[in-house]
């Protein structure tokens, strides 16, 4: 009489399938047994609905048994874990059933390539930033398990060798670190090319962008260049003459490398723009080399950075003699007294003039 329901021995029975497994291959399941004989005995097997598993039902004599065949491509990263559950049926009227759970855990195959959390990574850093200074922290996932999942981060090593002389990168965190002296006047931008690869075997890998901002300070002092013109100046020079050509540059970018330019102390000459940072030296009133012979100009340059920066540069002038001066006697009259009898040759009285020129000018 069919008083006795089919059983398993096993109430849980745990598969582990590789996620590449391909569909069509089987596994075998514990069977169940029943006390009861003939067709009391057990009958079938049935499998719960699930989306990747199929049940094919054996029977030879009086056994039967059941495997489990793969219908569809297992995603260990979509569902890792499938539960089912395995029904035996007996052949009585009414039939009797016992169950089993299968528990189907998924093993990972390295299948899945890191994701950057950004393609293109934007950040900014001030020149002259010390070493070690944080640059920015990037970040892959792996959504793989195990070493399939674990990321190392690099920078790239081909195409950006000068890149590897600026930057460095901790594998395991994907932070940035500056490793060179950063200088806006020789670069003004980089872009870093970072890769992740898994652990896997053969490991995957991903890339991504930083572009990273250099920051402009006024680390650079007005750099003054003069060229003069001649290397004396006539006292008789017009006002407007040109006496020297001066430049200026300021290697900053900005406001730290716009510059002001003046004569710090009063000489009668003036600075005239020509065009940005370049100026004429001008004639800018009388000149007497009587009175003045030689001219010692401070030409300053400030920046408008904060801290402002500044130079200095001394020109020497030299004004060279005109003819603009008559010989001038010591008197206008001058008294010779004559002792009678004097001999033939005798010095009756020196006189002298002076003229104030120079040299030829002067004799």
């Amino acid at each position: 009489v069919n008083d006795n329901a089919p059983s398993f021995t096993s109430t849980v029975q745990t598969l582990y399938i590789a996620e590449s497994t391909l569909p069509g291959v089987r596994f075998a399941l514990s069977e169940a047994a029943d006390v009861d004989i003939g067709k009391n005995g057990v009958s079938t097997y049935k499998l719960s609905l699930n989306e990747h598993f199929s049940l094919a039902v054996h029977k030879a004599d009086d056994s039967v048994s059941a495997e489990l065949v793969l219908q569809k491509a297992l995603d260990r990263e979509k569902k890792p874990v499938i539960t089912m559950t395995l029904t035996a049926l007996d052949g009585g009227t009414p039939p009797k059933s016992g169950t089993s759970q299968i528990i189907v855990n998924v093993l990972d195959n390295n299948d899945n390539i890191p994701v950057f959390s950004e393609s293109l990574y934007k950040t900014k850093i001030s020149e002259n930033a010390p070493l070690g200074t944080t640059v920015i922290a990037v970040s892959a996932t792996d959504a793989d398990e195990g070493l399939n999942g674990e990321v190392v981060y690099s920078l790239r090593s081909k195409d950006q060798d000068r890149i590897l002389d600026m930057f460095v990168i901790e594998p395991q965190t994907g932070i940035i670190k500056v490793k060179g002296n950063i200088d806006f006047e020789e670069r003004k931008a980089f872009e870093i090319r970072v890769e992740a690869s898994d652990k896997g075997q053969p490991p995957m890998s991903a890339h991504s962008k930083v572009l990273v901002e250099v920051l402009d300070l006024n680390d650079n002092a007005p750099e003054i260049t003069v060229t003069s013109l001649h290397q004396t100046v006539k006292e008789d020079a017009a006002v407007g003459t040109v006496v020297a050509l001066v430049s200026v540059l300021d290697k900053d970018g900005g406001k730290n490398g716009d510059v002001k330019v003046r004569i710090k102390n009063y000489v009668p000459f003036k600075l005239e723009t020509n065009y940005k940072n370049y100026y004429s030296l001008l004639v800018d009133g009388p000149l007497d080399r009587e009175n003045v012979s030689n001219y010692n100009l401070t030409i300053v340059a400030n920046d408008d950075g904060t801290p402002q920066l500044s130079s200095m540069s001394r020109v020497s002038i030299i004004i060279s003699d005109v003819n603009d001066n008559a010989p001038l006697f010591s008197d206008d009259v001058i008294n010779v007294y004559v002792k009678e009898n004097s001999a033939v040759g005798a010095v009756l009285k020196r006189v002298t003039a002076t003229d104030a020129d120079s040299e030829q000018n002067s004799k």
